[in-house]
């Protein structure tokens, strides 16, 4: 048992270094490249063999390459059913590949198209299934860039919106029995400023004249008999019925401009005011806290 563990140690250990020495499919591609363009198309056909028949490409453009030298170092052998082959594996990677004539002789271009029409038919689902991914990635790529497209500009309205200061709407609601109110209140509540300071200011006048007029004449009056003193011309009783008038016209201009007021007031009242709207600076977010200090080890 335990000579049977040391074997298969010894045959992994074995493996494993013979892994390590085989170079990278890129190295012998490097290679085989420098032996095909040196001329010598032996030997890069025998490097290109092995290579293709082990299979340890990185990517399948990598593989493609690796056909068409074998297909061009067979053919400048002469060895052209190996060479066909070749190329034939050559367009199952990349059915729609071209040689350039630049750098490829007229007879290989030549024998190359020959192959590619007589492939025409086992090429054309190949190109068929290439196009389909190609749109299928094509509208994947096209669909994660609309996403992305849409997170960022939703990213960028949520940074806006904490940027950017808000707008307060404000409405005043309104009291319909303060249109009663004498003074022009009901005009000031309504936004008639200048009207309202008129009567204001007149109802002001109307009610202090027939108010101190009422007071002139108490003033004049006996306070004995309670009666006013008539005898002569200026006398108290006189000057008591001119003020009379003075109380009675002013306290009728009083309550006239009050109901005049009133009835104004009350015709333009509206139920609610939309004042301008109001910028409101956005708030600042709260500085963090200040990292407080370790207490000292030398402090009790």
């Amino acid at each position: 048992m335990i000579a049977a563990l040391l074997a298969a140690s010894v045959l992994l250990a074995q493996q494993a270094a013979d892994e390590k020495e085989l170079p990278s499919a890129v190295e012998a591609m490097n290679r085989a490249r420098v032996t095909f363009e040196y001329g010598d198309y032996a030997q890069a056909s025998k490097l290109l063999s092995a290579l293709v028949e082990v299979g340890r490409f990185e990517s399948a453009v990598l593989r493609a390459e690796a056909y068409r030298l074998l297909a061009l170092s067979l053919f400048y052998q002469g060895r052209k059913g190996e060479a066909y082959s070749a190329f034939l594996e050559y367009l199952f990677l990349e059915p729609d590949a071209e040689l350039d004539p630049f750098y490829v002789p007229p007879a290989a271009v030549s024998f190359f198209e020959k192959v590619k029409k007589e492939a025409e038919p086992q090429l054309a689902p190949i190109r068929a299934q290439r196009r389909a991914e190609a749109e299928a990635r094509k509208k994947v790529a096209a669909e994660e860039a609309e996403r992305r497209r849409r997170r960022e500009l939703e990213e960028d309205r949520k940074r806006l919106l904490t940027l950017a200061p808000s707008v307060e709407r404000r409405v005043v609601q309104k009291e319909f029995w303060v249109s009663m109110l004498p003074f022009g209140v009901g005009q000031f509540q309504n936004g008639d400023r200048t009207l309202g300071i008129v009567l204001a200011t007149s109802e002001v006048i109307a009610g202090a004249a027939s108010a101190g007029s009422a007071l002139l004449i108490e003033e004049l009056r006996d306070q004995s008999t309670g009666r006013f003193e008539s005898r002569g011309r200026g006398s108290a009783y006189s000057l008591a019925q001119r003020l009379a008038v003075v109380k009675w016209i002013g306290a009728g201009i009083f309550y006239g401009l009050w109901a005049a007021g009133a009835i104004h007031a009350a015709i333009r009242f509206q139920p609610e005011q939309q004042l301008p709207d109001r910028v409101v600076p956005p708030q600042q977010p709260p500085a963090p806290p200040a990292p407080s200090s370790p207490p000292s080890s030398g402090s009790w």
